[in-house]
């Protein structure tokens, strides 16, 4: 909401919300969007970038591609003028809408980008938002080497339900599950002998006791303290917003009932 701030540490870039736009940063990504609370279907994303306004607006003069088989294509060449960069452009296959973009630079390496998509209808509205936006925009050193820097697994973690997925005869059949209860217990079903991966005994079936989640970062550690069988530690890990415990792809969820 308005007043709030968005940061992406890796860049060096931070951004506080206008007035009458709601705004999020997409983990891994480092990419700001921000949604229209007054104008459906009008977004603004923003992009850091290593690249510099020369080799942007190079990029920009040759069309960028929005998706597959979407592009936008520049109504009149991009030109610098007084260290910003922006241009308008056309949505190939989408007459009914239009962007604006706008580029910057700060002091410490890194750029942005920000893109406005907007229905031709009311374009006229928005066409200086990304000029606009500057102001709310500003730069400082960098202070995480990757993008899951400050990544807490504790947080992320606790109260969640965590289940892995395997293939069989065409379908996606639950495997391993596993309940991280707020008040610190945790709730396992392992379909089979061998469920938590490289590990030997009898963690198979419902399993139940305590749990305690370390790290901070991309890696950290999960350690599994059974009500009747040696504890076990098992390492976390997530990339590209991907969770592996053990090496095993889980997926996470928010809600579930089993801790009630």
């Amino acid at each position: 909401m308005a007043g709030d701030t968005i940061n992406a540490p890796m860049f060096g870039i931070k951004m506080i919300l206008p007035a009458h736009w709601n705004g999020f940063l997409a983990r891994g990504t480092e990419v700001f969007t921000l949604e229209s609370d007054t104008a459906l279907g009008t977004t603004i994303m923003v992009f850091p970038s290593e690249e510099d306004l020369n080799k942007i607006e190079a990029r920009w003069n040759g069309g960028v591609e929005l998706s597959p088989g979407m592009d936008l294509v520049p109504t009149e060449p991009p030109k610098i003028r007084e260290g910003k960069l922006k241009s308008e452009f056309k949505f190939s296959g989408d007459e009914n809408r239009i962007g604006y973009s706008f580029a910057q630079c700060g002091d410490f390496g890194y750029c942005y980008t920000a893109l406005l998509v907007v229905n031709k209808s009311s374009a006229h509205h928005y066409r200086d938002v990304v000029d606009k936006l500057s102001d709310y925009v500003s730069f400082y050193e960098p202070t995480l080497t990757d993008f899951y820097g400050d990544y807490n697994w504790s947080e992320q973690l606790k109260g969640k339900y965590m289940v892995t997925y395997e293939s069989a005869g065409g379908y996606s059949v639950k495997q391993n599950h596993l309940w991280l209860c707020e008040d610190g217990t945790f709730i396992s079903r392992i379909k089979r002998k061998g469920g938590f991966k490289g590990t030997t005994g009898d963690y198979k079936g419902k399993l139940r006791g305590t749990y305690q989640i370390d790290g901070v970062g991309s890696t950290g550690k999960l350690l599994l303290n059974f009500d009747k069988l040696s504890p076990l530690e098992l390492p976390l890990e997530i990339k590209e917003d991907v969770v592996y415990m053990n090496g095993l792809r889980y997926s996470v969820a928010s809600e579930h009932d089993q801790c009630k």
